[in-house]
């Protein structure tokens, strides 16, 4: 499967050329994440191939917050970065299983996960971002947890964000404080 970079400045290349125009043909592609990569150089990313947020109708009100956010220190100390993560979960085993499949975004601070609704996007913008392992959940007569390398398409990243940030929205004088 092609490779397409994801360089901290909001640039994206594939077979080690920019991307042109045609960003779109390169959405079922895996990525890779330019060390350094933080949130903020996603929303770069996004104001350099404009079609890229018309995937989802919650990209214009949170490229309109980052507009208006401070230009640089925006973090949130709990967490030491934020995380794309890809669960699969079979549940009821023994008995009638079925499987679950999806990726989330969240904060991390050690090995504990954190939700990121209740954070202004201010506060998230220069946090590292990273591609974390496949997590592997067998829920039955007792739970196992296995974790594999994975990978994750530009599609799921924009789409995975996206769908987590639309979240946002608590007034900044209700947030809360950990």
């Amino acid at each position: 499967m092609d490779t397409v970079f994801l360089a901290s400045d909001g640039t994206l290349r594939a077979e080690g050329k920019p991307l042109g125009e045609n960003v779109l043909g390169y959405l079922g592609h895996r990525i890779r994440l330019e060390k350094g990569y933080t949130l903020r150089s996603f929303f770069k990313m996004l104001a350099a191939f404009p079609v890229l947020s018309r995937l989802s109708p919650f990209w214009p009100s949170l490229l309109a917050q980052v507009e208006q956010s401070p230009l640089k220190d925006c973090r949130y100390d709990a967490f030491e970065f934020l995380q794309l993560a890809r669960t699969v979960e079979m549940v009821g085993f023994p008995g009638k299983p079925r499987l679950e499949i999806f990726i989330s975004f969240h904060g991390l601070a050690g090995e504990e996960t954190g939700e990121l609704r209740f954070l202004q996007l201010e506060h998230l913008l220069d946090m590292p971002l990273k591609l974390g392992r496949l997590k592997h959940v067998v829920f039955g007569d007792h739970v196992d947890v296995l974790t594999f390398e994975t990978f994750y398409t530009l599609f799921e990243m924009i789409d995975t964000i996206g769908w987590e940030l639309s979240f946002h929205g608590t007034p900044e004088t209700c947030e809360l404080r950990r």
